[in-house]
């Protein structure tokens, strides 16, 4: 039930109820009317002061669409529950105090009126404190549980404030939907479900989070990034976010973080650059000398084809054909004696590199697109 009272007519309400209420006997009749005049001013605060601070609706609704776009929100939206052999589903508790969060000047909530061995009075309201639209309905919770085996009686005290809970949430849903903008309403579902089909963009805040993430492996601080914007990161635009991402990108590529936050970098980041760049070295040079052995062979091979012809038993002449190949032999042992030491440190240089092209690879994947 929704209705408009005015404070006057709210208050002779009061007024008439506590004249033609029977109070128990023992209840002190001054403490209560102490509560209601107490209740009635507070009432009437809360109306002023929203008054004053008006909501406002565009706001709002820009509020409401940001919280839409966070998966974990958008899949606790909605609700599904057997019914008949099929389904019912629509928007949860969740999204409907979401709603009343971003419009503002709102209280919902239920009390238990009263309670006996078996079952407890409950009522659950809506309150929208601007307009002084009130939605209430008072509900007969019983304390039992259902069960495949029938209903259950409920064991404690935790077990009976579970049960009102329960009843009572479900029953504010619909107190809180009934009053507020079904424009507004209808957008949220919208965009949760755009979401929910992964066709929605995640949240500003939630990007920001992330780009600070990334370029703190780089040493570049939230401080260096307000500094260089000229402005707090969390006033930050979609397209600013988008040079940012230039700049990141550049810093994986090796750029100095000082080139642009005018920062120092932390030596434990820079450290593996350079060890990157001297493993690249190392690989270079062993990749040169290599090519260099392979264009002497066909000169050891030629001298070793000269060697072939030459008699072993001819003594006198074994000095001077020794004298004569011993140049070309001491050539080929100085090439031998070039390639020899490269060649072992080659291999792991090459394991080095491609150790460091894995690492690479692997830090790549951390998300790096903010």
């Amino acid at each position: 039930m929704s209705n408009e009272l005015t404070v006057a007519q709210q208050n002779q309400m009061l007024a008439q109820l506590s004249q033609k209420a029977m109070l128990p006997s023992g209840m002190n009749v001054g403490s209560v009317a102490i509560e209601q005049e107490r209740a009635i001013a507070e009432a009437r605060g809360q109306m002023q002061l929203a008054k004053m601070f008006p909501r406002d609706l565009t706001r709002a609704h820009s509020e409401l669409m940001a919280a839409c776009k966070s998966k974990s929100f958008a899949a606790a939206a909605f609700y599904s529950v057997p019914r008949g052999g099929g389904a019912v589903s629509g928007p949860s508790i969740r999204l409907a105090e979401e709603i009343a969060r971003v419009v503002g000047n709102f209280q919902y909530g239920h009390r238990e009126l009263s309670r006996d061995d078996h079952k407890s009075e409950v009522e659950v309201f809506a309150w929208d404190v601007e307009n002084n639209n009130r939605s209430t309905r008072q509900l007969t919770v019983m304390h039992v549980i259902d069960t495949k085996n029938g209903p259950k009686a409920c064991r404690d005290q935790k077990e009976i404030d579970d049960k009102i809970s329960n009843v009572a949430s479900k029953q504010v849903r619909g107190r809180i939907l009934a009053l507020v903008p079904k424009w507004l309403l209808e957008d949220a579902i919208l965009e949760c479900k755009k979401t929910l089909t992964g066709n929605n963009d995640e949240p500003l805040e939630v990007r920001i989070r992330r780009m600070t993430q990334a370029f703190a492996k780089f040493g570049v601080t939230v401080e260096h990034l307000e500094t260089y914007l000229g402005k707090k990161v969390s006033e930050l635009l979609a397209d600013e976010i988008i040079d940012l991402q230039g700049i990141y990108n550049a810093l994986k590529e090796g750029a100095r973080a000082s080139d642009y936050f005018g920062a120092k970098e932390e030596p434990q980041q820079a450290a593996p650059v350079e060890a990157a760049e001297t493993v690249a070295k190392a690989a270079a040079a062993g990749v040169e000398a290599k090519t260099k052995a392979k264009k002497v062979n066909p000169i050891k091979e030629a001298v070793q084809a000269a060697e072939q012809p030459v008699s072993a038993p001819v003594e006198n002449d074994h000095t001077a054909s020794a004298q004569v190949s011993n140049p070309v032999q001491n050539d080929s042992n100085s090439v031998k004696a070039e390639s020899a030491p490269i060649e072992p440190e080659s291999a792991p240089a090459a394991a080095a590199v491609q150790q460091g092209v894995e690492t690479a690879s692997n830090e790549d994947d951390d998300g790096d697109v903010f």
